[in-house]
């Protein structure tokens, strides 16, 4: 279990990292080989984790579907409430072109938001399979990323005007504070598009099968 917990740690830093150098540009640099190579291992030692992790308990027996339903709703009612006072703290604070940075982790932070709740509540793989590890891992990108999406909205609303320059100092701070957690979009997005494209394929392909027996 400790090696598992270690892969995920480590996987989801190097993820972090690959994100934070593109969201930044320093994968534009001398190495920009880093970026791709960071994303590439730290995907890899995500998911051999979370496969290690649930291989070695009895999923089917310790998870309660009622507790995860919960669990998910809890999520997303939290993301939702810390979206709309983004929201308004980017129509009321934010001036110039500060507003439309705000506005664009805003975007950013429902688009996650959106996908979170279209896999979360309609999808419940097996427990214990590798669809289940899947859903969660998948969920828990999303959710990170609508966060810092969230919270950078909150940040952004703190520059001034012209978007360069630091207005509200407890805001940009914290902006800056929830940019490795906002790096998750580039990984959560891609990775949630193509698997609600996958479940819909999936089902798609179940119902047909179902309506010719």
């Amino acid at each position: 279990m400790r090696s598992s917990r270690a892969l995920i740690v480590v996987g989801c830093l190097c993820l972090m990292a690959a994100a934070s150098s593109i969201a930044i540009g320093f994968d534009k640099g001398g190495l920009p080989w880093l970026t791709p190579a960071a994303a590439a291992l730290g995907s890899t030692m995500l998911i051999a984790g979370l496969v290690t992790k649930r291989a070695g308990a009895d999923g089917a027996a310790t998870y309660n579907p009622a507790r995860g339903e919960r669990l998910v709703r809890v999520v997303t009612s939290g993301l939702v409430s810390l979206g709309v006072v983004a929201v308004l703290v980017a129509l009321v604070v934010a001036v110039g072109e500060a507003r439309g940075h705000a506005i664009l982790h805003l975007l950013t932070g429902f688009l996650c938001v959106g996908l979170f709740a279209a896999l979360a509540f309609p999808w419940h793989p097996r427990a214990g399979g590798g669809a289940a590890t899947l859903r969660g891992m998948v969920l828990t990108l999303l959710a990170l990323a609508a966060f810092g999406g969230f919270m950078e909205s909150l940040g952004g609303a703190g520059y001034d005007a012209a978007n360069d320059g630091h207005r509200i100092e407890s805001l940009t701070t914290l902006h800056s504070i929830a940019l490795p957690f906002g790096a998750f979009l580039f990984v959560a997005v891609p990775l949630g598009v193509i698997t609600g494209i996958t479940v819909l394929i999936a089902r798609a392909t179940r119902h047909g099968r179902t309506v010719r027996t």
